[in-house]
């Protein structure tokens, strides 16, 4: 007898300015169906995924959860990117008891029942990067990135470190999102005068490849630091130039580059779908481990119900391609590894610091108050 299909809703930006990290999101998404639905399904029931356009826009993201909700009777959404369109859909998924499946790298300090935290938490990322930069002696850094709430609450964060553990910030800059590219010159050239001796970015999405450009044309005239960021993955970095792209840090629990045998069946799984001119991105693994972990639930959960899939996916350890992953039963955060690379000119990352165990999310910082740098780190 044929079962009926598992509908979900999908929010992922096919247009506007977070498009470019937002379909390497629902990259995840339909490569993970793809594969549960070719191999007959979970419990023989197909995955079918309802994808809308937020256009980048937080009150669309709003709007089309409600739709999902209510009119599609969907309880489960995978989406969000910014943490503005999260804080945007968190109350009526909150309200009418969805479960939201949120991907993102983000800036912590929040927690609901209804959520399911998949990105890097302060304590996964800024902590290790930070680490990594004092063992290269690179303390003296200009703040810079999007006017965001995540960008606010990350310079927040690291100027709080950095003032506490011996090095200190030069100056914030918040560029609003939609800034024209000619204008990202002045700013570039003012965080080089400053003379940093790193530039943390919070840039997302479009803003990335903007700023990044602008950035390497001054080469020819200026010594450039590297840039650190949160937030550039290869999705970004394929939509630079070549002389763009190299020499700069990101700090991530999952690179494209891993030398696994799970990841490299996933980026050619990725590159069978997607073609074979760049590698996945942290955005798309995400995701892709996520549709995993919903399915893995599935297979015990008593019904369809949010409760019963939430129940469902506490004791879950999963094998992914960036490895294991499991839930912090108090967080509904997940639990992963640390990982520095540096970009080079073909748009990937070679690794050159990873964790040797996996850790713990800690959204509210509650076990750190200065850096301390490993040995192992210098």
């Amino acid at each position: 007898m044929k079962q009926n299909p598992f509908s979900f809703g999908v929010l992922f930006s096919q247009s506007g300015m977070m498009a470019v990290t937002e379909i390497a999101h629902l990259q995840g998404v339909l490569l993970a169906c793809d594969e549960i639905n070719m191999g007959g399904g979970i419990n023989g029931r197909l995955l079918d995924p309802i994808i809308f356009d937020p256009q980048s826009d937080a009150s669309t993201y709003a709007r089309m959860t409600t739709e999902l909700l209510l009119r599609h009777n969907v309880n489960v959404i995978f989406g969000c990117c910014l943490s503005s369109s999260r804080k945007r859909v968190l109350p009526i998924v909150e309200r009418f008891n969805g479960v939201l499946f949120y991907p993102s790298v983000y800036e912590g300090f929040e927690y609901s029942p209804n959520v399911i935290y998949g990105g890097a938490t302060p304590n996964q990322m800024v902590i290790p990067l930070l680490e990594y930069l004092f063992s290269r002696e690179w303390k003296k850094a200009v703040l810079i990135g999007t006017d965001t709430l995540f960008a606010r609450e990350i310079n927040r964060i690291v100027a709080e470190f950095l003032s506490e553990s011996g090095g200190n910030f030069i100056t914030k800059n918040y560029v609003p999102l939609g800034t024209p590219k000619e204008v990202y010159k002045n700013i570039a050239l003012r965080a080089i005068e400053s003379q940093p001796d790193i530039i943390l970015s919070t840039f997302v999405g479009g803003e990335i490849q903007k700023f990044y450009e602008c950035f390497s044309e001054l080469a020819e005239t200026h010594k450039l630091p590297p840039i650190a960021s949160l937030t550039t993955t290869e999705s970004e970095l394929a939509k630079l130039p070549e002389n763009a792209r190299s020499g700069h840090l990101t700090v991530s629990p999952y690179f494209g580059s891993e030398d696994s045998v799970s990841n490299k069946k996933f980026v050619e799984l990725y590159k069978s779908k997607y073609g074979d001119t760049h590698q996945p991105s942290v955005y798309t693994e995400t995701t892709y481990s996520q549709i995993h972990l919903l399915c893995e639930g599935l297979k015990w959960s008593a019904s369809d119900s949010s409760q019963d899939i939430l129940s469902s996916l506490s004791n879950i350890i999963l094998d992914t391609p960036g490895g294991q992953i499991s839930l912090d039963k108090n967080t509904n955060h997940t639990i992963l590894k640390r990982m520095i690379g540096e970009s080079n000119e073909n748009g990937e990352f070679d690794i050159v610091w990873s964790s040797p165990e996996v850790v713990n999310p800690d959204p509210y910082l509650m076990s750190y108050d200065r850096l301390i740098v490993p040995k192992r780190m210098i």
